[in-house]
């Protein structure tokens, strides 16, 4: 014992303390307990600018409600990809990110992203559960949430039809033919054939349509060499020459968009992102005095004669586990997934935006106007990228390498065959399977 009836842990302890106190004032720095916790977000830019807003808001509001600071970086999806290899390689950067436009990326990144398990089964029941919920695991786990999808109807212009004696197409031979009338008058059909993920998705919907498909269900075999692709190589290139403009080699994924937007095009495949950009901006038809949102309709994605197929961006989101905030940044996904929360940020999208959970697909936006009719039926047809093999690194870089795109381009163009351009993408697809490709 020490004087005044003090034990010697007891006087090591205040000593300790006070040295730790003398410490802290003498640096000039707040006790960790008191210094400002802080959350960062990685997300690519909405095509309905109003989505990003509410998620601001979401974000803002949790924050101040947790004492947390926070800030949301939005980006071009483009930039996506290299933005997120740059963190992995620095071990650092974003605590949350987006993940996409596939589901490859968990496994791409599997070994740096935290397990999202107990937020996935906390969130799922209060909305109705996780639609296809075996599509998300990533070897047996929840390495990411799914965020949201951008469905891909057709958007189409109904005065181009009525000039043309045409009714709303339902198959891609009805898109052929339509195209091929509309470009006589100046009005050609409209869909990405370069490096862009419109390009994947449209081009991916019609292999499937045709029955073909780059993977077998394996997801090791690469069935791209069949009579099915060369079928559905044919009608593209038929598609290209006779209903397109070359310049869709060259589009972006805002190039259908404009060209809807502008008046040229008779139809593009594409979300309702068009439709609301003409609407919000009152985009008026060349020569006319009506708007151009009275004369689009939207109907669903075209049929094949196989089968009625499309995919579209998973857009997914993920926590690093170099990450200092893995709690505070499932926190925040646990209250984004409210019901309530994501009711506000669907219908600040319009609809474009769904995301991958049962009572989504039912929310009210859906029927407040007839352009997004066919928006849920779409999602009932809409599969993983990779179909149907499971997601994987692999299927992931078969998106960012834009393999399908350039297959397709090399023999619309005339600057290979098909066989030629099968081998090619075959030998890619095999490489990358095989992991002899850089990872991206």
């Amino acid at each position: 014992m020490t004087s005044r009836g003090v034990s010697r842990r007891q006087f090591l302890r205040t000593s300790a303390g006070a040295a730790g106190v003398a410490g802290i004032l003498a640096s000039g720095r707040a006790p960790a307990t008191a210094q400002t916790r802080e959350l960062s977000f990685l997300t690519v830019a909405s095509f309905v600018p109003d989505t990003d807003k509410e998620l601001k808001r979401q974000f803002d509001e949790w924050g101040a409600k947790n004492k947390v600071k926070v800030r949301l970086d939005i980006i071009a999806h483009l930039q996506l990809v290299t933005k997120k290899a740059s963190e992995v390689q620095a071990r650092s950067g974003h605590d949350l990110t987006a993940l996409g436009p596939g589901l490859g990326d968990a496994d791409l990144y599997y070994d740096y992203l935290a397990d999202l398990n107990d937020v996935a089964t906390d969130v799922a029941p209060k909305n109705g559960g996780w639609l296809n919920e075996h599509d998300y695991l990533i070897r047996g786990k929840w390495k990411l949430l799914p965020w949201w999808m951008p469905p891909f109807p057709m958007a189409v212009r109904t005065d181009l039809l009525e000039k043309i004696g045409e009714k709303n197409p339902d198959t891609w031979e009805d898109w052929l033919r339509i195209g091929k009338k509309g470009k006589a008058i100046g009005h050609p059909f409209g869909t990405a054939m370069g490096h862009s993920a419109d390009a994947n998705v449209t081009l991916l919907s019609i292999m499937w349509s045709y029955g073909a498909s780059y993977v077998g269900k394996d997801g090791k075999t690469i069935t791209i060499n069949s009579k099915e692709t060369r079928t559905a190589m044919d009608f593209v290139k038929r598609l290209y020459t006779e209903a397109m403009d070359p310049e869709v080699l060259a589009w972006d994924d805002a190039s259908n968009n404009r060209c809807l937007n502008a008046g040229k095009c008779i139809g593009i495949h594409n979300p309702i992102s068009a439709y609301e950009s003409a609407k919000k901006d009152k985009v008026v038809v060349p020569g006319s005095q009506r708007e151009i949102a009275e004369v689009i309709d939207h109907v669903n994605t075209p049929r094949g004669p196989v089968d009625r197929k499309t995919t579209t961006g998973y857009w997914c989101v993920g926590v690093w586990n170099f990450s200092k905030n893995v709690d505070l940044a499932k926190d925040f996904l646990r209250y984004h997934f409210q019901p309530e929360n994501l009711n506000k940020w669907v219908e600040a999208g319009h609809g474009f935006n769904m995301p991958f959970l049962a009572n989504l697909t039912k929310h009210p936006v859906y029927k407040s106007d007839k352009q997004y009719r066919h928006i849920p039926d779409v999602a009932k047809v809409t599969v993983p990228p990779s179909w149907p093999g499971p997601t994987t690194a692999a299927s992931q870089q078969v998106l960012d390498l834009y393999i399908i795109p350039d297959m397709f381009a090399q023999y619309s163009t005339g600057k290979m065959t098909a066989d030629q351009a099968i081998a090619w993408a075959e030998k890619e697809m095999q490489e990358i399977y095989a992991g002899r490709r850089r990872k991206v």
